[in-house]
Parts: structure tokens; sequence; C-alpha cells
């Protein structure tokens, strides 16, 4: 059966383009109708109602915000996507309190964009379809205990209350870990300068919950402000939709479309106990600081990365580059961390990685030669360093994006 789709903005122009932007009938979705603003809509509804509603927020007479209090009032099973000039976090915070399911701009819109969220909207109804039967009094209190007994582990994990056979230490409360699980290690920040307020890093707990729901196995545990970890089942009943990466790569996206938030996620494989966890762990916080690198102020250090840039492959010491801008070693080290974040070697590699990743994504150079050409002789210690910054090997980074080139 077709899932109906209803738009509601009050620029014609775009409810034309919209409709115009999809085969709505080749991807199973029935555009029943537009209108120009809320009250519109919901007389339209009365007569038919949509499974999907795509509405603007800013309208005369019935705002979008409105509109979606009403309809969830009226419809609660309605899976609403916002579209709006407004990039505004104010407008995307209240649409998300009262129940919008994503969120896109229209002066960016893409027909693919589009596509995607209404094939994941779709992918949601589906599912709640299939649970809908089943008695929420009978299963939820067992979800939630196991969900609770394994957020407690895993806050007991990040805080080194493990022992070496892989259990946890003078807690006879926690069991070991189940098998097929994986450690979710995410750090945020903003898209743009500026720090991550609160009820923004609660909204990014609301949206893993969201997005993670099918494979979460633990509430996600804030380790800092901007830090997260969470347990994840990898796989469950075999399905490649819930792939911990796929769906990782999805809640990346939704963080940066409805919060403006950039995510960078360190997923384990598949762990064995909670000192691999506890292992992962301590290697994807590692992993994670070493990837943020800011640009410069100053000219010196300006001029040495421009140079370093430009001769990646060279083998750089620390006695050199100072010597090349007429500084200590020492304070070199000093000022280039406080200048971009990161240590001299440190620095070095994330720049290599990155252009590593850009011959990967736009050549097809074997990894051996893209390894040399950035400055490594040694390609597993080329491999062993991209994956710690990247979080996947080079060929499965290269596969990734080759599969998200196709789709587009």
């Amino acid at each position: 059966m077709k899932l109906k789709v209803m738009l509601v903005d009050d620029e014609l122009l775009v409810r034309l383009g919209i409709k115009s932007l999809i085969d709505w009938e080749k991807h199973n979705f029935e555009f029943i109708g537009d209108a120009a603003d809320g009250e519109k809509a919901l007389e339209l509804m009365e007569r038919q109602v949509p499974d999907i509603l795509l509405t603007d927020i800013v309208m005369p007479r019935m705002d979008g915000l409105a509109l979606i209090e009403a309809v969830k009032q009226r419809y609660p099973r309605m899976l609403v996507i916002v579209l709006s000039s407004h990039n505004e976090f104010d407008y995307v915070r209240k649409a998300m309190k009262l129940g919008a399911q994503d969120y896109l701009l229209k002066t960016s819109l893409k027909p693919t964009e589009l596509l995607d969220l209404l094939i994941e909207a779709a992918q949601k109804l589906a599912a709640d379809h299939t649970t809908l039967s089943i008695s929420q009094s009978s299963i939820s209190p067992i979800a939630d205990d196991r969900r609770s007994r394994m957020t407690h582990a895993l806050l007991q994990l990040l805080q080194g209350v493990y022992d070496e056979a892989g259990g946890m230490a003078n807690d006879d409360s926690i069991e070991r870990l189940p098998s097929g699980r994986v450690l979710l290690v995410l750090r945020a920040k903003r898209i743009r300068d500026g720090a991550i307020e609160q009820s923004a890093a609660r909204l990014l707990e609301h949206l893993i919950e969201s997005e993670l729901d099918g494979i979460l196995d633990s509430r996600p545990v804030a380790i800092r402000d901007n830090e997260l970890a969470a347990l994840l089942v990898a796989s469950p009943g075999g399905g490649s939709g819930s792939d911990p990466e796929r769906v990782v790569e999805q809640l990346e996206n939704a963080a940066g479309r409805l919060l403006g938030l950039s995510l960078q996620a360190q997923t384990s494989s598949e762990l064995a106990s909670w000192k691999e966890a506890a292992d992962f762990y301590e290697a994807a916080q590692a992993a994670l600081s070493d990837s943020g690198m800011r640009e410069p102020t100053r000219e010196d250090i300006k001029r040495l990365i421009d140079y370093m840039k430009v001769n990646i492959a060279q083998d750089f010491s620390l006695k050199q580059a100072a010597d090349m801008i007429n500084m200590s070693e020492s304070y070199l080290s000093t000022i280039f961390k406080k200048e971009t974040g990161l240590g001299f070697t440190d620095w070095i590699n994330a720049m290599r990685v990155e252009e590593a990743a850009r011959y990967l994504e736009h050549s097809s150079l074997p990894s051996y030669s893209i390894a040399e050409k950035v400055g490594y002789e040694n390609i597993n210690y080329f491999g062993r360093i991209f994956k710690k910054l990247k979080g996947v090997s080079p060929q499965k980074y290269r596969a990734q994006r080759q599969e998200r080139a196709n789709a587009e």
C-alpha cells in the first residue's frame, strides 16, 4: 500500500517545486494534496489523512509549529518532516519537542535528501505497524529493566570498574557482557564555532535514542558535556538495515540537520568482554581527541603548516620544524598544540590521513601507493593510523564513499 504524503507551504512556487522533485508513484508514495497554511491543511485532513506531513514553519493564519501540535493531538501516528528557510536552532528545538521526525532547509533541499527522509519515515511507520499489536505493558518493563542494567554497567565501565577476567569488579549485580555487543563513542561539536548548549546536549541524547532505537542496548551516557557513549546490538536479526555503521551514519546526518551539530563517531567491532570494551573506549578517546584540527592564527605557524602540506611525503621532526621558524623545540611544541589543537606528530598524522582520504574517495590508486604519496613507507602502519583517526580501514572507507556516491 502506498503511503500518503501532504505538503504545507505558503509559497506556491515552493509547493510546485517540491511536488515535482520526486517521482512519488515510483517510490511507493501517493501525493494527496497541498495547502498554503495550517488551517487549510487540517481541513484537507478531514477528508483524507496523510501518513507523512511535509510542512513549512513560518506561514500565515496557522504556522507550522501550531499545525504540528494540532496534528499530534488528532493524528498521533502521523510523521512530520519540517521544511523551512529558517536555520534557527529555536525553531528546530520547538519542532522536535512537538514531535517532528526530521528537518530540512528548503534553500538547500536536494531530491535525494528528501527521498531519503521519506524512505526513513516509511520504514519507521512499517516498524510501528508491526509492533502495534504487541502489548507495551507486557514488554516495556522487561526491555526497560534490561536497558537500565546495561546503562549501569556502561557507567561502571567508563569509571574503570572492571576486572582483568572481563567482568565488573566489586559489583555482583552486573552480568558479563552479552555476545554481539559493540560500543559507540561520540563527540559532538557545533558546525559553526560556539559552545554546545545544555538543551542541545539533551536533545542529542533524545536523538540518539530515536535514531538508534532498534539497536540500542543501553541509554546514551554523557561522558562530558560534548561526549556520549552507548552499547549497541550488532545487526539484530541479521538485517542489513540495522547495521551499526549505517545507522550511526544516519545519526550523524540527522544531528547536523536538526541540531547543527557535527558528530565524530568511533564504533568498535563485536566485543568479547567488558575489559575489551574498556580497551576500545581508551583507544576511541585518543582517536577522537586527535581528530580536532584547528586553523592557526600565528603567521609563523601558518607558514610552517603550509610548507608541510606542500611537502606532505617528507619526513619532519620537531627539531627540523623548529629550526625552520627559528624557535626552540619545547616552545614550538607548546605553541603548535595551542594553535592547532593537536601535538606536532598527531597533526602530521591527521594531515596525512585527510589527504589519504581524498585520494581514496577521488582516485583508484591502491592503498600502498596512497600511503607512499602521503608519507608512510609502512603500509601496515598507515592502515593502523588511518583506522585510528577515521574509525575504519582505508579499504572500508573507500567502499563506503563509493556506495554513498552510487546511491546519490
